[in-house]
C-alpha cells in the first residue's frame, strides 16, 4: 500500500519492489560511488552541495524510488531491519546529537560493513566512504531500513505465491 503525501509517496512494507537484478543493485553503488567528493552543505539538494538525506533520496530517485526529504522521514518507511541482516542498498541511520531522539544522519550500505553518505563531519566534509564499526559510527547506528526487496525475498515470495497458486 502506498499512502499519498504532498511531496512523495511513502514506501510501506507491502509496496517495496524487489530489484530487478543483482547487477541493478551495483550499479546502485556505482552511482552512488560516482558522487564521491560532492561537498556537504546543509540543506543542499545538487551536486554543488548536498546534505545526507538529499543525496540518498538524489540516488534512489535515479532508480525510481521515491524518497521522503529527511533522514527522519525516511527512517520511517520501508521495512525496519537488524545490522546482522544488511544487505547491499539498504539505508542505515545514525543519531549524531545525542540532544535529539531520532536519527539525523542516513547512509546507504555497500556491503563489508561499509556505507556511503555525504558527511559533514569536522575533516572530511562530503560524499565518501566509511565503516559502521568506526568508533562514531559504531556508537551512534540506530538502524537500518530495507527499501527494495533482496533477489532471495523476491524469489521466496515468487514460490510462496506459485505454491499458494497450485493449492487452490
Amino acid at each position: 500500500i502506498e499512502e499519498k503525501d504532498d511531496d512523495f509517496i511513502v514506501l510501506t512494507t507491502k509496496s517495496i519492489k524487489p530489484w530487478k537484478s543483482n547487477e541493478e543493485k551495483y550499479m546502485l553503488v556505482k552511482v552512488a560511488k560516482s558522487f564521491m567528493g560532492a561537498p556537504y552543505r546543509y540543506g543542499g539538494e545538487s551536486v554543488r552541495g548536498l546534505d545526507c538525506s538529499a543525496y540518498v533520496k538524489k540516488i534512489y530517485g535515479i532508480f525510481d524510488v521515491p524518497l521522503p526529504r529527511s533522514a527522519r522521514e525516511q527512517f520511517n518507511i520501508g521495512e525496519k531491519i537488524t545490522k546482522d541482516d544488511l544487505a547491499v542498498g539498504d539505508l542505515v541511520f545514525f543519531r549524531t546529537k545525542r540532544y535529539i531522539k531520532y536519527p539525523t544522519h542516513v547512509g546507504i550500505y555497500i556491503g563489508e560493513g561499509n556505507f556511503i553518505h555525504s558527511s559533514s563531519g569536522y575533516n572530511k566534509l562530503g560524499v565518501k566512504i566509511d565503516s559502521l564499526s568506526s568508533d562514531f559510527y559504531g556508537r551512534t547506528f540506530v538502524g537500518a531500513v530495507r527499501v527494495k526487496k533482496t533477489s532471495e525475498e523476491s524469489s521466496d515470495t515468487t514460490k510462496s505465491a506459485e505454491k499458494n497458486s497450485t493449492n487452490s
